[in-house]
């Protein structure tokens, strides 16, 4: 099998080298460039025609939110869930109808997905800044068909800035627990290439993040550097991210524990209007102190190759191409004399098509891939994962919908092959697999939609505790029997006057769980209904915003404790933009609502106020 795989990556290689080449050199006149496809589609030219619950949040609406973080600005999405922490030292992730490891985060089409995630979350979007994305879209549903392992609840796509889109400017921000933020970018016409160039700093002081035994644990200080380059030449486009950020926090132990992270990112695109063609390679650094025991370091390198062809089958539209990926994880200890480093690889490669039929008024989208992983030293899996779909758009330009998909989820290298002093290896960890079934209602015209899920998953993974000592924590990574989840989201935007506009989200779900055939299903803490709403006003250089989120039943089966409160939080904006200044006053949580995230203790966010000032040149 694994010569076959390495044959077969070969011929990828070699073609995709003759594409580029053929490309570059045929590119001296006047060229198309193709717009960006489309999230959730292969074939369709907007996110509108999607049939799956689809939100967009566009340039204008990112820099106009104040947000810091990328969950700030998902959080407003329904059935998108973040219950950010109240330090920058915990990591930022995104749970989705009740998942978090099966929510695929793509930047610029790439899977954003590391070898090293445990069972809390996949993508860490602290390593992402605001100022380098241009939007964001979200799809809901399964998404393995067309993007493979990972993407069971849905899949958000943060589409980066080409530069063009880049501001010459600098950004200076100041706000709560001694918050710092500085930033500088600029966008550069060359006679070559078209560039982009931006460097940001963000740094915190100390703060409360935990409840811990009585006492109240605090993040130290969090400190962070990035720094991103775009190039573009017609068809081309080149991007490079780098970064590092530390954190410093108190453990239950009285110690300090320390994480230092260090990334760099890198893709390659050609795209015209019939095909595309995509390279890139992520390479991670990660060290973590537990108080005064020897540094954990993972190394994780992770590079692919993406080639995508759209055509006609006669009149079928059709949509095809390959994917490959290489993943290797490298981690070292040697804790109190024991050996604890362990390094593992594997390779997937994964052919796709999509095609749509018209059935009358109905039209049918048919998305089809086949999954091989290539394991060393481990258990090679493979899986077909197909989705159907049928829509209609009706004469007043709504689009109703039916989808269903199988997705499929790889356990990680860490889950698989974690050695450590509090985690045991699991070679044995299958893959998840479930189905993901849709209906639903949008007006694009109108800004409203309105769709019903139901999501059935088996052999979820999640971490056990081995050890009966509540002090002590000691497992591996198994497989649950079963997890399901359903649910109704919607949301709809209206214009109250031509300077007031109200936006509105709610989400009603009920995700459940169970270990073996034989239990009940158990609630796992997500909140079960969820209330969002928006009030903007814009009348020329001014803009102000109130906003309100309800978080309702988050009761976990089993626990009685904080972490069951339902609670209000209440945000507040106001900017001021001359003709080449921009003044911002932001406040998160106004009312000051103290809550806990999780049964781990984890505080909320505190009341925070930041004063922004940009300039532009």
């Amino acid at each position: 099998m694994k010569s076959v795989t390495r044959f077969l990556v070969l011929i990828i290689s070699l073609y995709a080298s003759l594409f580029f080449a053929r490309a570059l050199f045929a590119q001296e006149g006047p060229v198309t460039v193709a717009p960006e496809l489309v999230t959730g589609s292969r074939l369709a030219e907007s996110l509108d025609e999607v049939p799956q619950a689809t939100y967009v949040i566009t340039a204008d609406e990112i820099e106009r939110s104040g947000a810091k973080t990328l969950s700030e600005l998902l959080d407003k999405i329904p059935g998108v869930n973040t219950l950010r922490k109240n330090s920058w030292t915990q990591n930022d992730s995104v749970r989705m109808r009740g998942l978090d490891l099966e929510v695929l985060v793509l930047v610029d089409g790439v899977p954003f997905m590391p070898v090293n995630y445990d069972n809390m979350f996949t993508a860490d979007l602290r390593s992402i800044p605001l100022e380098s994305v241009e939007r964001i879209e979200v799809v809901k549903g399964a998404g393995s068909a067309l993007y493979g392992s990972m993407a069971a609840a849905g899949v958000i796509n943060i589409i980066t800035k080409t530069p063009d889109k880049y501001k010459t400017s600098i950004i200076a921000e100041g706000g709560s627990n001694d918050w710092r933020r500085y930033s500088a970018s600029a966008g550069i016409k060359g006679e070559t290439f078209d560039v982009g160039i931006r460097y940001g700093h963000r740094e915190e002081g100390e703060v409360p993040i935990m409840y811990s035994g009585g006492r109240i644990l605090k993040a130290l200080d969090y400190d962070e550097d990035s720094a991103s380059v775009n190039l573009s030449r017609g068809n081309w486009r080149f991007g490079a991210d780098f970064g590092s950020y530390d954190s410093k926090w108190e453990n239950y132990r009285g110690e300090v524990d320390k994480e230092e992270d260090d990334y760099k990112r890198f893709y390659l695109k050609y795209a015209d209007l019939n095909n595309e063609v995509l390279a890139y390679a992520h390479f991670t650094d990660k060290k973590y102190i537990s108080g005064c025991v020897l540094p954990y370091d993972y190394d994780g390198d992770v590079w692919g190759l993406e080639f995508t062809q759209r055509t006609l089958m006669e009149d079928i539209p059709l949509a095809w191409g390959i994917a490959y990926r290489h993943e290797e994880l490298s981690a070292s200890n040697e804790e109190l004399g024991y050996h604890l480093s362990y390094s593992a690889e594997r390779y997937n490669i994964a052919p796709f098509a999509q095609f749509s039929f018209a059935l009358g008024d109905v039209l049918m989208d048919i998305g089809l891939r086949y999954e091989n992983w290539d394991v060393d030293g481990g258990k090679d899996e493979s899986e077909f994962t197909p989705k159907i779909s049928f829509y209609r758009q009706d004469d007043s330009g709504k689009l109703w919908y039916l989808t269903a998909g199988k997705f499929f989820a790889m356990p990680s290298l860490y889950q698989l092959y974690a050695k450590e002093s509090m985690t045991e290896p699991n070679p044995n960890l299958l893959p998840e697999k479930g189905y993901s079934y849709d209906l639903g209602l949008k007006d694009p015209d109108n800004k409203w939609n309105i769709n019903l899920f139901y999501i059935k998953l088996d052999d979820k993974i999640k971490w056990e505790d081995l050890d009966r000592n509540d002090n002590i924590w000691y497992g591996k990574y198994i497989n649950l029997s079963e997890f399901r989840s359903w649910g109704i989201e919607g949301q709809f935007e209206k214009a109250l006057t031509s300077n007031l506009k109200w936006i509105n989200g709610m989400t009603w779900q009920k995700p459940e769980e169970k270990t073996n055939p034989g239990d009940p299903w158990q609630k796992g803490g997500t909140p079960q209904l969820e209330l969002y709403s928006e009030l903007n006003y814009d009348s020329g250089p001014w803009f102000g915003s109130l906003s309100a989120h309800y978080y309702g039943k988050r009761e976990k089966d089993g626990y009685d404790g904080p972490a069951d409160d339902d609670f209000v939080i209440v945000d507040a904006l106001l900017s001021y933009s001359a003709k080449n200044d921009k003044i911002s006053l932001v406040a998160y949580n106004i009312f000051d609502k103290e809550y806990i995230v999780d049964t781990t203790g984890f505080i909320g966010p505190e009341r925070r106020v930041y004063l922004t000032l940009e300039h532009l040149f």
